[in-house]
């Protein structure tokens, strides 16, 4: 019985482990039916098999007719034995139990699609790097949209699950994510999650960068960070017209205005860029900048407006240069500039 033993300890080992074939599966399968000491003998070894306890694997639906094609691959197995063993003190014990086979039939079965799907997945990862001479724009299987604005690579499953969305992510692109209030999109960068229901952002996390900032233009986004062990260290939450900041270097995330955004810009580059930016956001930047009042008429707010302008420009430069390029006219009265 030890050589007996030894080949299917050996093979047990093997299934458990996601290892062997499906023909080795069945073979096992026969085997565990045969008799109560097999059943307990592979029972012990699964119970000692830290692998097998550790799995986490969704255990899925089967169909009935896969369970009774199993069944019948027993039962003939059991009819040779009949035929040709002197002793049969086990088969009463399986015909009295016969249900219970069936229900070791089916869960052998379910392992066997576990294994199938741990060796092979249905539901691989895809990887798309973006080098700048391939497409710009992706569309991954939610629906969700990423356009990228520079070398950038992202990492996702073929297909969702049902209950979340995650991706990796390295680079800087503009999310449009579809809604989806059963299913948060998580987006993996580093030591930060960002995770949206369905929104519109800019996200750069360029890895050789010290921050990565989002950038919300509608819905909203938490941003959380975490240690090098995985433990979260803070959580933000940003809205539309903010940005969202994880310094790395010095382990801290905060939320900034536009108007400190643009602060910040100028500071660092010395110049001012609005990049199709409607005017009452532009207007917004100014008064925090240059401290003065700007009055903006309605009908003008919506207009757009590309431009860059230096540290060393007034803002009546400023003014003026946006006068020109969005057709509008610009007073001063009291102190006060109007936008018409």
């Amino acid at each position: 019985m030890n050589s007996v033993n030894n080949k299917y300890e050996a093979l047990i080992l093997s299934y458990l482990d996601g290892q062997c074939s499906a023909e080795e599966a069945l073979e096992l399968l026969s085997w565990v039916a045969e008799s109560e000491e097999n059943r307990l003998y592979f029972k012990a070894l699964k119970d000692q098999n830290e692998v097998w306890n550790l799995t986490d694997f969704a255990m899925p639906e089967l169909d009935e007719s896969d369970v009774n094609a199993a069944l019948d691959a027993v039962n003939t197995k059991i009819d040779a034995i009949e035929e040709t063993e002197t002793k049969v003190v086990q088969m009463p014990w399986i015909r009295r139990n016969y249900r219970y086979v069936s229900g070791v039939a089916a869960a052998f079965l379910i392992a066997l699609f576990v294994g199938f799907l741990v060796r092979n997945p249905f539901n691989s990862t895809v990887t798309y790097a973006f080098n700048g001479q391939n497409e710009s724009s992706f569309v991954l299987p939610d629906g969700t949209s990423v356009n990228f604005d520079c070398e950038s690579t992202i990492t996702y499953p073929e297909q969702f699950d049902k209950s979340s969305r995650s991706v990796d992510f390295e680079g800087v692109a503009y999310f449009d994510v579809t809604k989806d209030e059963n299913r948060p999109f998580v987006i993996h960068c580093n030591n930060m999650d960002v995770e949206v229901l369905g929104t519109t952002f800019l996200l750069n996390a360029d890895k050789d960068m010290e921050r990565y900032f989002v950038d919300l233009y509608t819905g909203k986004v938490s941003m959380t960070a975490f240690d090098k062990k995985g433990r979260e260290l803070s959580k933000i939450e940003v809205t539309p017209g903010e940005r969202g900041v994880w310094n790395a270097a010095e382990g801290e995330l905060k939320t900034m205005s536009y108007p400190e955004v643009k602060e910040e810009e100028l500071a660092n580059n010395h110049v001012l860029v609005f990049d199709n930016e409607s005017l009452s956001k532009i207007v917004e930047a100014l008064e925090y900048l240059y401290k003065v009042e700007i009055e903006l008429d309605e009908a003008c707010a919506a207009k757009k407006l590309t431009a860059r302008f230096s540290d060393e420009e007034s803002i009546d430069e400023v003014l003026e240069t946006i006068a020109i390029v969005s057709e509008v006219t610009v007073t001063k009265s009291d102190g006060a500039y109007q936008i018409r």
